[in-house]
């Protein structure tokens, strides 16, 4: 790898990194409500991730290309049904604030914990990586966190896409027939990334 694509993945994962540590510190202080500064965070901090589909295509990384459009299309279909949320509420002049409890509520809280917990590992990790300096501690965190956290994160996107459908009682509709190919999509798309975390984490780790 050359020292311009070295230092260009570095500023990249180094200021994802900034980005989900910032969303996830404005998100608790803001009482785990998204509204207004945390949904800003998201949004750029999950948006970022659309570089990696790049960096997979041009073999800048070693990321397998397939899953890794599977996971960041999934985040950011979550991301676009919150920014939908919030937005039909604004111009309903509703509040902003979930109340605790509900499908949405539950699924934005779950995502925000697992999502930004994963990513702030993860990109300090690579960044360090560029480097050939990955402490032990993170290392092991890296390739152990995620046994918990990406089921975790995918329990709070169903819940993301499942709120929709709780609201509307159940009633079939062009979004629900969506929603059961996503259900397809995951079940095929899930187990072929744990799996892979599965095989990199005995391949680190030995």
């Amino acid at each position: 790898m050359n020292n311009g694509l070295r230092y260009y993945l570095a500023a990249y994962n180094f200021v994802a990194f900034i980005f989900w540590v910032l969303y996830l510190a404005v998100f608790v202080v803001n009482g785990f409500d998204i509204a207004g500064w945390p949904i800003i965070l998201l949004n750029i901090a999950q948006g970022l991730a659309v570089l990696e589909i790049l960096h997979a295509v041009l073999k800048w990384v070693k990321s397998p290309i397939g899953s890794t459009i599977a996971q960041i299309g999934s985040r950011l279909l979550v991301v676009a049904l919150i920014d939908r949320d919030i937005l039909r509420d604004l111009a309903a002049e509703r509040a902003l604030s979930y109340d605790p409890g509900t499908v949405m509520y539950i699924g934005i809280l779950i995502v925000s914990l697992a999502w930004s917990i994963t990513e702030i590992i993860r990109y300090s990790f690579y960044f360090l990586a560029l480097f050939k300096k990955q402490p032990s501690a993170l290392l092991w965190m890296r390739y152990t966190f995620f046994i918990a956290l990406y089921p975790l994160g995918v329990t709070g996107e169903w819940f993301i896409f499942l709120a929709p459908i709780v609201a509307a009682g159940f009633i079939f509709n062009l979004y629900t027939a969506f929603v059961i190919f996503l259900f397809v999509a995951y079940a095929y798309y899930f187990p072929v990334l744990y799996k892979y975390m599965w095989k990199q984490r005995k391949l680190k780790l030995q």
